[in-house]
């Protein structure tokens, strides 16, 4: 009887929901969601991809979802991943919780297209904070181009990288320490399962992200076990290529072992090592927030098999995925630094380099101008240029781009574009970040909006009606400055991007020695 009255339950649920828009309601793999319509978009937040991370499942690779009963409301944004809320966050931090593993949808309501190609947001915020569920990389307007949009989010700072001894021993054959590069795979998987009942095709998936969420994608393009889960790729600002990788069980240059950052992290919990595993899994996630150090990176390492070696050097060996790829960096990725200081400061970064280069280098330059140029040449613009000169290993194209423009308020205010600025441009977005949106703001973000999305369909970014984008390669140096003017250059800041790209990659090589 039960059974029976549960049943009759959901159907006239189900039906009411029905009266409402059909379209609302989609029957996953784990079951039914009902989303909403918002400015003609059909919206789908919160949904599960993998079970909470809380408990048992906490330092363990992200578990299947198990199916729900009835309708589940996919409305609202679910919990956040915890992290700490400090005074640079760039958004409200809401709710947070370890069952945090969820993604949002956006997908044309009524698209004359079938199968819309799918583009996946994966954030940034130094592995240490961010989300997907934030108003920034959020907009109905997004998918209006016939595309279907998906924002994700994943474990964060010690929940998402770690890498305790003892996980070794009561792991069994489960992956160890990239929790969060897992669940962003698991995230694609489901994309795989799923998305082809919100109208979007499984065999045309593009991952885009900036900052730790492109760094992350360069995980993706050399991890094994992302091949197939996507086609092509957008980084935007990622420092990951030149700069060795963190090692999970070994020192690599001045990056101390995965295994070590766990170790010194349980020192300052004040437990014993031996039984600290278990004592930390009985914690709260907010017990455990309490006692982050904002200073300690905790963040993908080397494995040796879901990140086999380190990034840079599996690009230069043509390993990573064939997918086209579409790579750049802003004019101020300075701000960054300036705003994180100390080793990572502009001044610190400047003294890597001889006085009698930096005079070769940036003629007429001094002072913070000269730093911050420094700075984004080495940190980022040169790690993204040595990833696109690696390209030429596989076949598909490569399309190089530089992001100048500064939005109409800031003109007086910042002098270039900021790490990060970017993002609301190419989300269309720019109400979420700016006070005042000029006509200009709106005309480069219309046109950086449209490159992106004409690269997710065909991975060619062309459209027509704007500056031609040839694709980039060393001999061309072809590369898409987005300033006051969107303009084509060949061999755009060669001298010093390359002259920092040979300092690295002898670094980096030398890495392969130890």
């Amino acid at each position: 009887m039960r059974n029976i009255l549960t049943f009759l339950g959901f159907s006239i649920l189900l039906s009411s929901c029905s009266i409402l828009d059909s379209d609302l309601q989609v029957k996953v793999d784990s079951g039914w969601l009902l989303g909403s319509e918002e400015s003609g978009v059909l919206s789908f937040k919160g949904i599960p991809f993998a079970a909470s991370t809380e408990g048992v499942n906490r330092w363990r690779p992200p578990q299947r979802k198990q199916p729900w009963k009835g309708i589940r409301s996919a409305q609202d944004y679910g919990d956040y991943c915890p992290q700490i809320k400090r005074d640079s966050l760039w958004f409200e931090l809401g709710k947070t919780s370890e069952d945090c593993l969820t993604l949002n949808v956006w997908a044309p309501k009524n698209s004359s297209v079938s199968k819309l190609p799918v583009m996946v947001w994966i954030h940034g915020g130094g592995y240490l904070q961010g989300s997907g569920n934030i108003p920034r990389v959020n907009n109905p307007e997004f998918v209006k181009q016939d595309v279907v949009l998906i924002t994700i989010n994943y474990r964060l700072n010690v929940f998402g990288f770690f890498a305790h001894p003892s996980l070794f021993q009561k792991s069994g054959n489960e992956m160890v320490g990239n929790y969060g590069l897992l669940d962003i795979i698991a995230a694609l998987e489901w994309i795989q399962r799923n998305i082809h009942l919100f109208n979007g095709n499984p065999n045309n998936v593009t991952v885009f992200g900036e900052s730790a969420g492109a760094s992350l994608i360069s995980y993706l393009m050399v991890t094994p076990q992302s091949k197939g889960l996507f086609h092509k790729a957008i980084s935007q600002s990622a420092a990951v290529g030149l700069a060795p990788d963190t090692h999970i069980n070994k020192r690599v240059g001045f990056n101390i072992s995965g295994v070590d950052i766990a170790k010194k992290f349980v020192k300052g919990m004040g437990l014993e090592l031996d039984q600290s595993l278990d004592q930390l899994r009985q914690l709260s996630s907010d017990e455990i927030i309490e006692q982050l150090d904002p200073r300690t990176v905790f963040g993908p390492m080397i494995d040796g098999t879901l990140i086999p070696d380190h990034a840079g050097l599996l690009f230069a060996q043509g390993k990573q995925h064939d997918v086209p790829f579409l790579i750049g960096g802003n004019s101020w990725e300075a701000s960054l630094g300036r705003q994180i200081g100390g080793g990572f400061s502009p001044k610190f970064i400047s003294r890597l380099v001889p006085k009698k280069d930096k005079d070769i280098l940036y003629p007429g330059l001094n002072g913070e101008e000269l730093e911050d140029q420094v700075f984004g040449d080495l940190v980022l613009l040169s790690t993204g240029r040595y990833m696109a000169n690696q390209m030429a290993y596989v076949d598909s194209k490569t399309y190089h781009y530089h992001f100048s423009y500064v939005a109409s308020e800031k003109v007086n205010q910042q002098p270039g574009a900021a790490h990060s600025d970017d993002i609301a441009f190419v989300m269309k977005t720019l109400g979420v970040e700016l006070n005042n949106v000029s006509e200009k703001d709106k005309q480069i973000s219309n046109s950086m909006h449209n490159y992106w999305v004409q690269f997710a369909k065909t991975g060619d970014p062309n459209v027509p009606g704007q500056t031609h984008w040839t694709a980039y390669n060393q001999d061309n140096g072809s590369v898409l400055e987005i300033g006051d003017t969107i303009v084509l250059r060949n061999d755009f800041l060669n001298e010093r991007i390359n002259y920092h790209i040979n300092r690295g990659a002898d670094f980096l090589q030398s890495m392969t020695k130890q």
